[in-house]
């Protein structure tokens, strides 16, 4: 006995009808692997199989989607091509009715990639065609072949991947220091390299190098910084041949490989079930032989903690550290200046100070932080009234994109009355064949059945979990706006720490897409604005007439040939534009010896006398600086 599954009441069947009395309009989509590319397969051979079929169903081919090293077990959110689709298919009018794939493993080795995508398209009426076996999702008994497709991509991906993870789980249990993929640890080789039993060993080199830092840190009570500069002046690589970095080498000399003798496969991030039960195997802890001794370990950990409190201090909280991205692609993080302006706070790129000792710096500007942080903060305040925006950042944080409820309600309900339909099949089958008596007759009469079974309700299981995180997205986007508008009430006076977990919330991050304005670049606050700033003075607005001149010249040391009279001038025109010193002596044509004697005149108090000596010319008030470069800020 068979089953056919109900058509969809859906606006599919309808868009269907209409599509039969014109041409489809078809675009294929195609995709590869990392793993299908090193076996030499493109989207070249695929191309060719799906051209083929537009071209015998007698469909206009109108575009092409592609994929290359792109995983079948991603969203479609999160591979190029397929998000690029999944846009032009919003649009109106619309620009294909079919998209055409080579194969279902191409749109996903997993269900649930594989049916969002499918039924993403069915609730705006685009049809899927399949080129292996030659189906479609425009009939129920195409849904049905394409319900098995889908079953058995994601079958094979789990035998494969069970198999390979079932391999490993055995050889970390039974393996005495077992190699279970990946590069060794800092301090170790592998034995027995491209066997099944390949195990750990203690690399002499690389343990020779421990120890030494051990002697360096324990015995000379240097730290890691200063460690790190001795073994690159001694010509000390890291493994890679490359100079030492502070970071690298406290990774390699404190991991617990080094420190504990031992390795966890299926540590801490181990996947597993709602009920914290590893779902690949329990954590084992590999024993490995050790470079330094128990006690060596702790007196190491110790002496590299006390170094760190010492250099640690109090420090400033930088809200934006990590999500400000400068133009050389580094990052910039905050960096607190105690000698200058009551500890003036920045934000530095970290490739202006790099960790690799012969490497140049970026010269990315320094970013005064006060000013960034209040110009982001109002972005998120703009950002606090726009609810469809959040309602789209909530949207793409769940990784659903925006549904229709109603649609994929729908959808369950039909899929409810499938299955319902499908047990009564079933027990009727088992009714009709106990009357021969034979169980095995009813196993083998079934069995077909109870396969489809299972795919219908794999399938009822998927879309209600889809419904639910669709409802967690308004949630979210609800939470979003309560966060949001709480801060917009408490600002400015939210700690820094709060407004972090907001951006954090938001996925915030800003781009530098050019320098910071004349004056700024270095970090270092304009002294001349300073002098003024703190005298509670304007400055002079033009240029010093002779009379003028002659009124505090006599306050300064003589000069040869104009100079001290262009230094004066170069000064003040430094205070009314906020401009650097290497523009103003360009523009004022004073010498370099200008900032060299403000310097001095500010320390001896000539500077005061000359602009009390001044008191009745007219002056205008400092400009506002720019502080702040040209940047792009994002959410989401």
């Amino acid at each position: 006995m068979s089953h056919v599954s109900t058509a969809l009441p859906s606006s599919l069947e309808m868009a269907a009808r209409a599509a039969n009395a014109r041409t489809l309009r078809a675009v294929d989509y195609l995709r590869v692997s990392t793993e299908d590319q090193k076996k030499g397969y493109g989207v070249a051979r695929q191309s060719r199989k799906t051209t083929r079929h537009i071209a015998l169903k007698q469909w206009q081919h109108v575009g092409t989607y592609k994929d290359e090293g792109v995983s079948g077990s991603l969203e479609a959110s999160a591979r190029g091509d397929l998000k690029r689709l999944m846009g032009d298919a919003q649009k109106t009018p619309r620009p294909f009715d079919i998209v055409v794939v080579p194969d279902g493993r191409v749109i996903g080795r997993k269900g649930r990639p594989f049916w969002r995508w499918v039924w993403a398209l069915e609730d705006i009426g685009v049809y899927v065609a399949v080129v292996a076996d030659d189906y479609d999702n425009t009939t129920s008994e195409g849904r049905k072949k394409m319900r098995r497709d889908a079953d058995y991509a994601e079958t094979e991906w789990e035998t494969v991947r069970d198999r390979t993870r079932g391999g490993l789980q055995e050889q970390a249990e039974l393996t005495p220091a077992a190699h279970i993929g990946g590069r060794p640890p800092y301090g170790y080789r592998i034995a027995n390299k491209g066997t099944p039993g390949s195990y750990l060993v203690i690399d002499d080199a690389e343990a020779e190098i421990i120890l030494y830092v051990y002697e360096l840190v324990v015995e000379e009570g240097l730290n890691l910084r200063k460690a790190t500069i001795r073994l690159n002046a001694e010509g000390i690589t890291a493994r890679s041949g490359r100079t030492w970095t502070r970071d690298n080498l406290r990774d390699r000399v404190m991991s617990s490989a080094v420190l504990d003798g031992v390795m966890m496969f299926r540590g801490k991030h181990a996947k597993t079930d709602e009920d914290g039960t590893p779902l690949w195997g329990d954590s084992v802890e590999i024993e490995l032989p050790r470079v330094l001794t128990v006690e060596e370990s702790a007196e190491l950990r110790r002496k590299i903690s006390e170094a760190a409190k010492r250099s640690s201090g109090q420090r400033e909280f930088y809200p934006l550290s990590g999500r400000v991205i400068s133009p050389c692609r580094k990052r910039y993080t905050g960096i607190s200046r105690a000698s200058e302006r009551e500890g003036a706070r920045y934000y530095r790129c970290s490739g202006s100070a790099p960790k690799v000792l012969s490497q140049q710096p970026c010269g990315c500007s320094y970013i005064d932080a006060d000013a960034l942080e209040g110009h982001v903060w109002q972005k998120v305040m703009e950002l606090a009234g726009d609810g469809e925006k959040l309602q789209e950042l909530a949207a793409e944080w769940i990784g659903t994109g925006d549904g229709n409820k109603s649609t994929l309600a729908d959808r369950i309900a039909n899929l409810d009355e499938q299955i319902e339909g499908m047990n009564a099949s079933i027990t009727a089958v088992i009714v009709a064949t106990a009357k021969q008596s034979k169980s095995a007759a009813i196993e083998a009469a079934t069995t077909a059945l109870n396969e489809e079974l299972q795919q219908l309700q794999n399938l009822r299981a998927e879309a209600a979990e889809w419904l639910m995180e669709m409802d967690a997205t308004d949630r979210y986007a609800q939470d979003l706006r309560a966060l949001v508008s709480m801060a917009r009430k408490s600002f400015p006076d939210m700690a820094p720490q709060q407004q972090a977990a907001i951006l954090s919330l938001l996925e915030l991050k800003v781009t530098i897409t050019g320098p910071v304005p004349d004056g700024r670049r270095g970090g270092v606050p304009c002294t001349v604005r300073a002098w003024y700033t703190s005298a509670g003075l304007d400055v002079p607005a033009s240029t010093l007439s002779d009379a003028d001149w002659a009124t505090v010249a006599p306050l300064l040391p003589k000069g040869r040939m104009g100079t001290v009279r262009r230094s004066v001038e170069a000064i003040f025109y430094k205070a009314r534009t906020g401009k650097s010193w290497p523009d103003v002596i360009k523009e004022t044509g004073a010498t370099r010896q200008a900032s060299k004697h403000f310097n001095a005149w500010m320390s001896d108090g000539t500077w005061e006398r000359v602009n009390a000596a001044l008191a009745d010319v007219e002056r205008v008030p400092l400009p506002e600086p720019e502080l702040l470069p040209p940047m792009v800020i994002e959410g989401g």
